[in-house]
């Protein structure tokens, strides 16, 4: 078995969460048990996995912003594409990025709702906003779950600028239909090495409620940004000290193996936490979790991610 044919069958068993084969010379050899869950919460397999994408929000970004569906499955770089590249993320990964936002806050929120007893205004900071489909899936889910809180202020970094724009045109509508008092900034930033992060960090001031990454930190992984070394790490330990003590870091990436830094990112994410002074309070079950959404371009069309929610130790 070539290496190529190996990492194909180890995709292909670790996205159905079956067991995971190891290369022993030239023959793949099957773990004896299937991965373990390190959820802690037993029924987090529970959770609601299937989405509609508001019939609103399908009608602006297809019909009005001209969003094309069109999947790759390569390692992706969305810093470098340019507007048709990024009308084709917008009409492909956005509604995706919705859902998989939309269940995990949902059912966090809806089992810690003490923790935000009384509290009408929110921070949140999203490093590597792209198009936004994560602060729309967070937004709706805050509408419903903590429908106490009415004011939100949204930090949104990225590194493209027609993502940036597009993101602004599809929040823009949103609250013209919300009572939610939305104010939110953005920050086009590009980060190329670790000076970048560090002067990033120096002019964050304010501490947020939290602080969330969907499919972002994979793009720094692939394009090598900090010199091999874990890029989870580095993003958790520039970022946790802004989160509220009582706040949340949200890390969302794809679960497929990189080829730049040679390793699963579920694993190399966990190596950042372990290395991190945080602590997991919330995972998915398992290797990765399947979200669905469905538009009018697909029906149930089907993500893969590993998700991580942690806190200050």
């Amino acid at each position: 078995m070539t290496r190529s044919d190996f990492h194909t069958l180890r995709q292909r068993c670790s996205d159905s969460n079956t067991y995971l084969p190891f290369l022993h010379g030239n023959v793949a050899v099957l773990m004896s048990m299937p991965i373990k869950s390190l959820s802690l919460r037993k029924n987090i397999t529970n959770m609601q996995n299937k989405v509609v994408l508001p019939q609103w929000l399908d009608n602006l970004i297809y019909k009005q912003l001209g969003a094309k569906y069109q999947r790759s499955n390569a390692d992706m770089t969305v810093i470098d594409w340019d507007k048709n590249d990024v009308l084709s993320y917008l009409g492909t990964y956005f509604p995706r990025s919705y859902a998989e936002s939309y269940c995990i806050f949902s059912d966090f929120l809806n089992t810690h709702k003490e923790q935000y007893t009384g509290k009408t205004e929110l921070s949140v900071f999203d490093f590597g906003c792209g198009t936004g489909g994560e602060i729309l899936g967070f937004l709706n889910a805050i509408s419903e779950c903590l429908p106490q809180a009415t004011t939100i202020n949204i930090v949104a970094m990225d590194g493209n600028y027609h993502a940036l724009r597009l993101f602004e045109r599809v929040l823009a509508v949103y609250e013209e239909r919300t009572n939610q008092l939305i104010r939110h900034r953005i920050m086009p930033l590009i980060i190329d090495d670790f000076y970048d992060l560090n002067v990033m960090n120096e002019v964050i001031s304010d501490e947020f409620d939290i602080f969330m990454s969907f499919k972002a930190i994979c793009e720094f992984v692939t394009k090598d940004r900090f010199e091999k070394q874990n890029a989870y790490t580095h993003i958790i330990d520039t970022f946790l000290p802004h989160i509220k003590d009582n706040g949340i870091m949200v890390l969302a990436d794809v679960s497929t193996y990189n080829n730049v830094s040679q390793e699963w990112l579920p694993k190399m994410m966990d190596s950042g936490l372990a290395k991190s002074k945080c602590r997991v309070i919330l995972r998915n079950d398992g290797y990765n979790q399947a979200f669905m959404v469905t538009h009018q371009k697909r029906s149930n069309d089907i993500s893969k991610i590993a998700w991580r929610i942690i806190q200050k130790i």
